[in-house]
């Protein structure tokens, strides 16, 4: 038996080829979001505000000594940005349906004859037939269907959209560069030796982080502050120096600008 047209038609391909696009669809629908959550997250604070990396360096300064520079960097603009999305998708669904006929007809006919003559003064006659018939038949129907989905999907990284391309703009144009900041004055060094020392006092505006790369000079020797550190506790400052110090007393020497 031919399979006819009604056979296909009871398939749903509406489900059938639909449900893989629909799962593209999602699929695309959920890389945005992603990327938006990771802008989000990755890009502000829990207040809003822009996520900034700041980076110390020294550098010469205008005047060709070394000074700490600080960078402001928008996080955002340092990394990249995700943006994933389908290329193409090719459905391909193969739908194979087998109708086999197996029929079987057997026949059996059998005769048997019997014929007597007897003659003489009263004739007499015999005849016997036996016939017998017998027929079988069979059929039998099978039917086999076979389906087969391909989906390929490709996907690839999308162009920026314009939005986040300001964005990006902005914070580009937000990163600074900011000269640390300077102290000029005096310090007074405890007694000690070596070069690692304490301060004994500390001027009101003193600023650690200024006196980090000051230099002075003492008794004809010029010496660099490498590091300025203060204890959280004592609130003590200690400073260290690229040559050895030996003060038998307190001394008060005059800062050159600090890089």
């Amino acid at each position: 038996m031919p399979v006819s047209g009604r056979e296909l038609a009871t398939l749903d391909f509406g489900n059938l080829i639909g449900g893989p696009l629909n799962a593209v669809v999602e699929a695309q629908a959920k890389s945005a979001i992603t990327t938006a959550n990771f802008i989000k997250e990755v890009a502000f604070d829990k207040d809003g505000k822009v996520v900034n990396v700041d980076f110390k360096y020294n550098r010469k300064n205008d005047d060709g000594k070394d000074q700490e520079f600080t960078l402001t960097v928008p996080f955002l603009t340092m990394i990249p940005v995700p943006y994933i999305s389908v290329k193409s998708a090719t459905v391909e669904f193969n739908a194979k349906i087998t109708s086999t006929i197996e029929s079987r007809s057997e026949s059996n006919f059998n005769t048997e004859n019997t014929l007597s003559v007897k003659s003489g003064w009263f004739v007499s006659a015999k005849l016997q037939s036996k016939v017998s018939y017998q027929k079988s038949s069979s059929a039998t129907d099978k039917e086999e269907r076979t389906y087969d989905m391909r989906v390929k999907v490709e996907a690839e990284n999308a162009d920026m959209p314009s939005g986040t391309e300001r964005i990006l703009t902005i914070l580009e144009q937000s990163i600074t560069e900011r000269k640390g900041k300077t102290f000029k004055g005096s310090i007074v060094i405890a007694t000690g030796k070596g070069k690692t020392l304490t301060l004994s006092a500390n001027p009101d505006n003193l600023d650690i982080t200024a006196i980090k790369g000051a230099s002075f000079t003492l008794s004809g020797t010029h010496y660099k502050i490498s590091d300025c550190t203060k204890d959280a506790t004592t609130g003590v400052i200690s400073i260290t120096v690229d040559n050895d110090l030996a003060l038998t007393s307190d001394t008060s020497v005059m800062l050159d600008e600090a890089a």
